[in-house]
């Protein structure tokens, strides 16, 4: 689900612009090479930091504006490969991704048809059912003992058409979803802080997002560690010169 790990571990793709939350002190602010989620790019990022009893935290934030329109094609890829000659076939309309409350909402027009190969498979493909109907499902990313993690929020559905006992929509959705984000949740390279943090000792303290009022989508990632001075400038070097992995 390549779309859902790039939507909540911010693929850079546009320029820093938003403020650090208070009482961080900027530290880094540089063209920087990022991978994240398997989509190379040079970003412009930044990161504050706040030193405190001998834990220091950073904030790592970031607009992301430019790159929804690259998830809402991860997401229109991923219906259109969830096709079986015999069981399940997905189709869409063009998806629609947004960031209320500090959370990811994604909402599409979904057909999904069930076609059945006969006894033991071995018939000529025929379909038997077809749903139709715009989905609207809400994502929410949260910390859990240092790892990033994500549950599914609200989930609506509207202009439905086609009940079926083969293929009721809203379980049929969820139960795809909810397959997804316990593999997401279970992969070190979503739930743990990114290179080079995660060398240092960094993990996971918060994530938000928020729209400003020209309607740029910024996220803030919030990381904590129990790392000294020279940790810390070795990350700073490290991300000069390899710049930003997970």
């Amino acid at each position: 689900m390549r779309f859902l790990i790039a939507a909540i571990i911010m693929l850079l793709s546009a320029n820093a612009l938003a403020q650090a939350p208070a009482g961080y002190e900027k530290i880094y602010d540089a063209p920087t090479r990022v991978n994240l989620g398997g989509r190379p790019v040079i970003a412009d990022i930044e990161f504050h930091e706040q030193r405190e009893d001998g834990e220091t935290r950073l904030a790592l934030v970031t607009d992301v504006t430019e790159f929804v329109v690259e998830t809402e094609q991860d997401l229109k890829n991923w219906i259109a490969n969830r096709r079986n000659e015999c069981g399940e076939r997905w189709k869409s309309g063009e998806p629609r991704i947004n960031f209320p409350d500090n959370a990811i909402r994604f909402s599409i027009y979904l057909e999904i048809e069930y076609w059945t190969c006969g006894l033991r498979g071995q018939g000529d493909p025929s379909r038997l059912a077809q749903e139709t109907g715009s989905v609207a499902v809400t994502l929410i990313p949260y910390v859990e003992d240092g790892k990033l993690q994500a549950r599914l929020g609200a989930f609506t559905l509207s202009e439905q058409t086609g009940l079926s006992k083969y293929l009721p929509l809203e379980f049929v959705v969820r139960r795809a979803l909810t397959q997804e984000l316990e593999k997401l949740n279970d992969n070190p390279k979503f739930y743990r802080a990114p290179q080079p943090l995660l060398d240092e000792g960094f993990v996971y303290e918060g994530i938000s997002a928020t729209k400003t009022a020209d309607s740029r989508i910024v996220i803030t990632a919030l990381y904590r560690g129990d790392v000294s001075q020279t940790a810390r400038d070795r990350m700073l070097r490290t991300l000069r010169t390899r710049g930003v992995t997970q």
